[in-house]
């Protein structure tokens, strides 16, 4: 019989030059136009491997099943293109090819799909930056990369093994350069309320979610 290991979760750090070669690139994100909140920025791009090289598919809308997703779920979203010029970069590259090689996902052509996310907070008031709640995105496995955090209280990752669960599994801050995948169809996750740190100044997170 055949035995073959089943990948659960994978945390480590990425070099410390590729955060701030990417951060300038969430400047402009364009508004989530999709959740009611002018604290939400978001592009979105897929790709897969072909041969021994990773390809960047046609744009498209992006959809997930109310099951997976209660506040926006069965919706198709046309989220803005991701900067061509951004996914080019080593540094991006680095990130892409790592998630893809830790899952597998290099191999067996799976279509792997990346969100670059903004969420800001005020120092009155909290941001939700997993309006879903604890919830699964639907994949086999989901990575986050935080690209940014500033001026920032909270946004902790929370790893779930039920969305019941009162105590999480693993209960973080994922800080500049730090890389987090878990196996989707095992695991639940969360990402906890942000305020800002700084009166009168925004605070940021920004990350990559990765998802196959």
């Amino acid at each position: 019989m055949e035995m073959e290991n089943k990948f659960l979760i994978e945390a480590f750090q990425t070099p410390s030059s590729i955060a701030p070669q990417l951060s300038t690139y969430f400047e402009d994100l364009p508004a989530d136009k999709y959740v009611d909140s002018d604290h939400r920025y978001r592009s979105y791009a897929r790709f897969q491997a072909e041969n021994s090289d990773v390809v960047r598919l046609p744009h498209s809308s992006f959809f997930q099943s109310s099951e997976f997703n209660r506040v926006v779920g069965d919706v198709e979203r046309d989220f803005a293109e991701m900067d061509h010029d951004m996914v080019s970069t080593p540094y991006f590259q680095h990130l892409l090819k790592s998630f893809m090689q830790k899952t597998g996902t290099d191999k067996d052509n799976s279509v792997v799909d990346v969100h670059q996310i903004r969420v800001t907070c005020d120092s009155d008031a909290t941001s939700a930056p997993a309006p879903e709640g604890i919830h699964q995105d639907g994949y086999r496995f989901v990575g986050i990369f935080c690209v940014q955090r500033k001026n920032i209280a909270g946004g902790f990752t929370q790893i779930f093994a039920s969305p019941v669960e009162q105590h999480p599994h693993l209960n973080t801050v994922l800080e500049e350069n730090q890389f987090v995948i878990l196996n989707d169809s095992r695991f639940f996750h969360h990402i906890s309320e942000t305020l800002s740190s700084e009166a009168g100044e925004k605070g940021v997170r920004d990350v990559f979610v990765f998802t196959a």
